[in-house]
């Protein structure tokens, strides 16, 4: 891709790179990525189950409502939880990222709605729900990851008569109280919003039979969590989901404890680098002779993030930082590398941008690209955003992770349900070693970090 007139080139920079995938480390002279054959046997073993939708007990009703969201075959995760929701469970089911887990727990759920209380397919099911008591009620940690899994739960459910409502913050609570007062079966939302909606008598939960917490382990390490003001106003025979892609042994052991008998669903995955995602480790240190400071290894990243996004024109790419203003620095260099928006368009999702632009901004990222999208983000986008209608081919780590479970939901950012992935992580001085022997185990199909017993 040439310098377009009047614009300055980007210098190439002296850099060492090693990349992994599947097999161990790759040499130089190792160019190409996974061919689209070899990428879709990989799919073949390591995400699709030998099993069909009908074997693991989806009703003809559910398997005609995935034929018209063009699914055709579960997955690995789809396959080990369903019929133990259908069941009636308390699950926790844990597996990576992009491996099918909204559909595993809510496609179940809304059978089950259907069968309760004898009504079964063709007659109605358990008829209209009551005013202000949903049946199933599932919270999220962010407002973005809500309004996702309702838009999943609202294309499961057109042939259904079950109605969705999602509900978060930011939006006027009394429209929302208004929504519950004329009956929802599947109530989605943020456990701040679901909270207030409770103590203000706009919701009950009394006719409620599941309760799913997506994305557990965010919402229990987060010290304004609390379940036990949704839980002791739950009926005794609720079914409690407990579902994530990264299980950290303290958040295992506390759903144990507090819900004894919880089922323990680990996919295959979990823990572990989609095998069709190719990690390449840029290591920017630079010359010993050179200066080594805070702001020499931000040239040097930013210069190596240029060249590698040059080098590697992907339709989405995601840039994580570990900072809001090394977003802000990252955003910038890469508006001026090309200022007249000809190479790709900058997009910006943290905090530190309002709820309005980040949802105009997602909305850009997931739609039809007509030049490259570059997503600068912090660990917002890793937990709280899904791209499954947006493939993302190339994540960059600019920062490398503070920890494990984090580079585990960053990677899983690319290579989702099957899909060919590449993760490029700038690292500088001690985290070169780190990130090495991450990616070498990775590549031998190792666990980034143990799963609980």
């Amino acid at each position: 891709m040439g310098a377009e007139e009047g614009e300055k080139e980007v210098e190439p920079t002296e850099y060492y790179e090693e990349r992994f995938r599947e097999g161990g480390l790759r040499t130089e002279a190792d160019e190409g990525g996974l061919d689209e054959e070899r990428a879709a046997r990989l799919a073949d073993t390591f995400f699709f189950s030998r099993k069909t939708f009908e074997e693991i007990g989806a009703s003809p009703e559910a398997r005609a409502a995935l034929g018209s969201m063009g699914i055709a075959r579960p997955s690995k995760v789809q396959t080990i939880a369903y019929p133990h929701i259908l069941q009636g469970s308390s699950c926790i089911i844990a597996e990576q990222t992009g491996s099918g887990k909204t559909l595993a727990y809510l496609l179940p759920l809304l059978q089950r709605l259907r069968g309760l209380e004898g009504g079964g397919e063709g007659k109605g099911g358990l008829g209209r729900a009551p005013p202000k008591s949903p049946r199933v009620v599932v919270l999220a940690p962010t407002a973005e990851l809500a309004a996702q899994v309702a838009s999943v739960a609202r294309a499961m459910t057109r042939h259904m008569p079950l109605r969705v409502c999602c509900v978060t913050g930011g939006k006027n609570p009394r429209t929302q109280g208004e929504m519950l007062k004329q009956g929802v079966d599947v109530l989605i939302g943020t456990p701040g919003r679901v909270q207030y909606l409770l103590e203000e008598n706009k919701v009950l939960l009394g006719e409620m039979q599941a309760l799913v917490l997506d994305e557990v382990d965010v919402m229990f390490l987060d010290d304004s969590f609390d379940l036990a003001v949704i839980g002791a106003a739950a009926p005794a025979h609720t079914q409690f989901l407990f579902v994530t892609a990264t299980l950290p042994v303290p958040v295992a052991d506390q759903i144990a404890r507090e819900f004894p008998g919880v089922k323990k669903l680990w996919g295959p995955g979990l823990h572990k680098i989609a095998p069709q995602v190719e990690e390449v480790l840029v290591d920017c240190s630079g010359p010993w002779e050179e200066e080594r400071n805070e702001e020499t290894g931000f040239v040097r990243k930013r210069d190596m993030l240029v060249q590698n996004l040059l080098k590697h024109p992907a339709p989405r790419s995601l840039v994580f930082c570990n900072s809001i203003p090394t977003c802000r620095k990252v955003e910038n260099a890469l508006r001026r590398a090309d200022r007249q928006e000809k190479r790709w368009q900058v997009l910006a999702y943290h905090s530190a941008v309002n709820p309005q632009d980040r949802q105009k901004n997602l909305d850009i990222f997931s739609s039809r690209v007509e030049r490259p999208l570059i997503m600068v983000c912090t660990d917002r986008t890793s937990r709280g955003v899904d791209f499954d209608t947006a493939d993302v081919q190339h994540v960059v780590l600019f920062d490398f992770p503070r920890d494990p479970s984090e580079y585990v939901r960053r990677v899983g950012r690319t290579g989702r349900a099957g899909r060919v992935g590449r993760v490029t992580a700038l690292v500088l001085g001690r985290q070169v070693g780190l990130a090495r022997s991450i990616m070498e185990g990775n590549s031998k199909g190792a666990r980034v970090h143990p799963v609980p017993n």
